[in-house]
Order: structure tokens, then sequence, then C-alpha cells
């Protein structure tokens, strides 16, 4: 009995990890919008652009992924996927977009790259699907790169399907002013919402019948689980994490019962939510509150790479890229960048470090406004501090 109970629990946890499911719920009108596009330019041969936004874990990502592996697009397309978030400047999109398509250029500067691919662009070839995640990152003043790139669907017979991912809805109406007054440009906007409390009961379902386990988690249980993260974020990746939790701490109680109690959830919603989670209520209150751990974490590194740093410059990127090796040395699940620049704004907003520039991205400069000791006073976790500053192979 026990091994069938470890069995059954170990399949709901394979369940819930956030790979590419079979089927999306919620979001059939996104997925039905996005793909009716591409069908449309592979049969026209027209060239279009979208621009698809939202808040961190709403299935941007894993609907355009969905839709890729759709026979008639995979083999119609020739795709380049890019996260602009590892892209180290904005001018280098540029070479990566080239080294993609295979072009063998003679130069390596930025005008060798930008006439390579207009030359691609209006020769003869492959209906292009290029996808630009995290596309925000690359603005800058002039927003010179942002222009260049919506403008290649304008090529004649360019043949290309340009779709930007951010989470802002407004970027291309606030940064892309220009473009606006063009009459042929009008890119296609494709808004995913946050999850509803249905929504995320429909997929933590979905993904337990898959695999023939949805007994696990039934009931008040899954309910208390969809309503907390609807309330909190509507991010479903921070459901099926949670949900894997819950299941873990059931499978370590080694109960009889096959489901997962209400007190269970309760113990796991209470951890998470005295942690990463309260980040929401601590914008609201800034000086009374504990430092959740994300926050901990995130100071922590700031003031290691400025104790062992001899460059006097840190972005949001490096420091970003340091709390990652922090987490992951410790066992923490790491935030994405557009989250982890959520949580430097509210280490901001509480004094502990500045972020320079109005448009905040990787490439921002932060310095820290605190000591060690004011650290120290402030976070009430010396242990932590101190291991995180003896850390230097994070660096």
């Amino acid at each position: 009995t026990f091994f069938l109970l470890e069995l059954l629990l170990s399949s709901a946890i394979k369940a819930l990890h956030s790979t590419v499911p079979s089927k999306l719920p919620g979001r059939e009108d996104q997925i039905e919008k996005i793909s009716s596009i591409f069908y449309e330019s592979l049969d026209s041969k027209k060239s279009s652009t979208l621009y698809i936004s939202g808040p961190p874990g709403t299935g941007k990502t894993a609907c355009l992924n969905y839709i890729l592996q759709l026979p008639k697009i995979s083999k119609g397309f020739k795709t380049v996927y890019i996260n602009c978030a590892g892209v180290k400047s904005s001018n280098a999109v540029y070479q990566r977009v080239a080294d993609e398509l295979g072009l063998k250029l003679k130069g390596r500067t930025e005008k060798t790259f930008q006439s390579g691919i207009y030359s691609y662009l209006s020769s003869n070839h492959k209906m292009i699907l290029l996808i630009l995640d995290e596309i925000d990152q690359l603005e800058s003043k002039r927003q010179s790169t942002l222009y260049s790139i919506f403008e290649w669907p304008l090529i004649p017979d360019s043949n290309i399907v340009l779709v930007g991912i951010a989470n802002a809805l407004d970027l291309t109406d606030r940064v892309l002013p220009r473009l606006k007054a063009k009459i042929n440009f009008q890119p296609v906007l494709v808004p995913f919402a946050p999850y509803s409390k249905q929504q995320i009961i429909d997929i933590l379902k979905e993904r337990l019948t898959e695999v023939g386990v949805e007994s696990v988690l039934t009931g008040g249980a899954l309910q208390l689980l969809a309503s907390k993260l609807a309330a909190i974020s509507g991010d479903i990746r921070r459901a099926l994490d949670l949900a894997r939790r819950v299941i873990e701490l059931a499978r370590n109680n080694e109960k009889d019962g096959k489901s997962v109690t209400l007190e269970e959830v309760l113990t796991v919603v209470n951890n998470v939510y005295s942690t990463s989670a309260t980040l929401i209520s601590d914008s609201k209150n800034t000086t009374s509150e504990p430092f959740p751990i994300q926050q901990k974490l995130l100071i922590c590194t700031a003031l290691l790479i400025r104790q062992q740093s001899k460059s006097k410059e840190l972005t949001v990127g490096k420091l970003h890229e340091t709390y990652k090796k922090v987490c992951e040395k410790r066992n923490f699940s790491a935030l994405g960048l557009s989250e982890f620049l959520s949580l430097a704004q509210l280490a901001e907003s509480r004094g502990v470090i500045k972020i320079n520039g109005k448009t905040q991205n990787r490439l921002s400069k932060v310095s820290m406004q605190w000591d060690e000791k004011e650290v120290a006073n402030a976070l009430k976790d010396k242990e932590l501090l101190a291991s995180i500053l003896l850390d230097t192979s994070c660096l």
C-alpha cells in the first residue's frame, strides 16, 4: 500500500512540473487568435506583427510553445527564438538574429548585421517566425533598436512574422509612437490576464487527470490553493510549484489517506506567503514588515558584490545572475528576470538599494545604499547574511 501511495504522489508531482501540456485550459482564445494569424501569414505570404503582453506566469510562453508544435507551423516557418534578457546589449540582438538566420557576413559591426538582415529579408526565403521574449529589455533612450526591429515586417516581401513578448500592456504605444503614425503598422495585441481561481482549478485538475492521479488534490484543498493564488498573482507557475510542495509535504507525512488535506495546504501556503509572496503586501507597508526570504537573498547578494567586486558598476542583470547562483546553492527557487526586477523595486522602495534610470531593465545600474551593519539589523538573519558574504564562489 505504501509503495502504491508513493507511486501515486510521485506521479502527481511529476505531472505538476512546468512542461508544455497537451491542453491549456483558459487560454483557448489566445491560442486561436495567435495560430490563426500564423496560418494566415503562411497562406498569404504576408508579414505581420504581434505583441503578446501579460504578467509573469499567465501562459504567454506556454501558449507559443504549444502553437509551435502544430505541424503546419513547425514545417512552414523557420523559427528564431531569442530571449532578450540574455542579450548583453540592445545592439547584440542583431548579431543573434543574423547568426540564427545563418548569415555569412564579412564584418561583425552593428551596421553589417543590420544591412545583412535587411538584404536577407528583401530576398527570396522561407517564411520566418521571429519571437523576441522579454522584448522590453531592448528599451533604450532613443528606442532605435526596437524601431529598427519593428520595421522589418514593413520591408516589401519580407516574409516575416514578428512576435514581441513582454509584461507591459502599453509597450508599443509608449515606446514606439513613430511607428503608430505609419498607416500600415498595426501590431495585433494579444493580452494575457492573470489566471482566475476557476482557471487555476481547471489547469491543476487537467494536469493530474492526464496521469490518472486527480484524487490526490480535490475538494476544499484544491479550492483553497486556487483562491489563494488567484488573489495574490494569478501566476500558474506559482500555482504548479505550490501544488507540488503540498503533495511533497503529504508524501513526507507518510499518512494513509491518498488525498492532500486542508491542513497541508495551509502549512505550505503560510510558509510560502510569509516569504516570497509577501512581496505584494510589502509594497503597502515598507517599514514595519519583516523582509521576506527572496528580498533577503537579493539584498545579501548585492552586499556580497559590493564588498568583493573591484568594479564600481553593478547592473540589474549582473545582480540577477549572482542571485540565481546564491539561490541554487541554498536550494531556493530563483525568480525570473521580470519578477526579480519587481523584487528589486520593492527593495528600492525600502531604501536598501537604488536603481538608476527612468526605464528599469537588466542594463540599469544598481547601487547599494545600506552598509553591512544596517543590513544585519534589518534582516534579523545573521546566519544567512554571513554565509552569503563568505560565498565568493557565486561571483
